[in-house]
């Protein structure tokens, strides 16, 4: 499990041995947190280069939000949750994607 951020965005990727090689073996999960007062980078300008990375499958630069995880022996719980309004203190917050990653078993999985 890889855990980062300073992008601004949401992402979840599957980390290979080797990038070149769309069927090379996935090593790792990757979610990568947004932030909730900064903007990230342009979506359509990312979005356009998604087709060429199959390991990305999730991008969204377009809301603001956190990550929580929930670990358990058996897998983790992956929520990206998202506010309503960053500058509304009393914004909603909703989950814009999860997923699960089980014990031993590298890749990204939709919840």
């Amino acid at each position: 499990m890889v855990f980062s951020g300073d992008i601004h965005s949401f992402l979840a990727n599957d980390l290979k041995l080797d990038f070149d090689n769309p069927k090379s073996a996935t090593v790792a999960t990757e979610f990568v947190g947004s932030s909730i007062a900064s903007y990230g980078p342009p979506y359509d300008l990312i979005a356009q280069a998604l087709p060429y990375n199959p390991h990305v499958h999730f991008f969204e630069s377009r809301r603001r939000g956190y990550v929580t995880v929930d670990l358990k022996r058996t897998d983790m719980q992956v929520r990206m949750r998202v506010v309503s309004d960053a500058h509304d203190p009393k914004a909603d917050i909703s989950t814009l994607k999860s997923y699960v990653v089980e014990t031993g078993r590298a890749g990204v999985v939709e919840a």
